[in-house]
Order: C-alpha cells, then sequence, then structure tokens
C-alpha cells in the first residue's frame, strides 16, 4: 500500500486540501457527535484551517473542532 494511502490524523493536513474521511479514534459518544454534524466515515471534506482549532467543510456548512478531536480524526487525501 502506498503512504499515500494510510489514513492520517486530519491535523496532518493543509488548508486547502480535500480529505477522505476513513475512521474516528474516538469514544462513542464524541464519534457520534460528529457523526450527527454531518463528519461521517466515507465523506469528503474540505480543510479550510489547522492551527489552534482545525475549521473543516462538511457539504456546505464549516464545522471547528478542537486540535485534540481532529487529532484522533483519520483521513487520507481525495482525489478530485
Amino acid at each position: 500500500m502506498s503512504p499515500i494511502h494510510v489514513p492520517q490524523p486530519l491535523t496532518s493536513f493543509a488548508a486547502g486540501v480535500m480529505v477522505h474521511l476513513s475512521f474516528f479514534a474516538l469514544g462513542d459518544p464524541e464519534a457520534q457527535r460528529l457523526r450527527e454534524l454531518g463528519v461521517i466515515e466515507g465523506n469528503v471534506i474540505h480543510v479550510l484551517k489547522n492551527g489552534d482549532t482545525f475549521v473543516c467543510c462538511v457539504e456546505s456548512s464549516r464545522i471547528a473542532l478542537r486540535r485534540e478531536v481532529a487529532m484522533n480524526v483519520f483521513a487520507t487525501p481525495s482525489i478530485v
């Protein structure tokens, strides 16, 4: 498997990148809350900001995540 396909934490991706969500390394309550917000495994999201706060675009919504949460959401670069 090519290293580009190995899931990495969201905090590994720069602003402007589109990523394909792979899995959550979070407890059930946190993972479920993300799913309710539209952050769902298999979806493609657009990274808008990667700093103290991680901001992404999911469909037409912007979602801000604490860095600690974003570090436990794994994705691969999306090929669009």
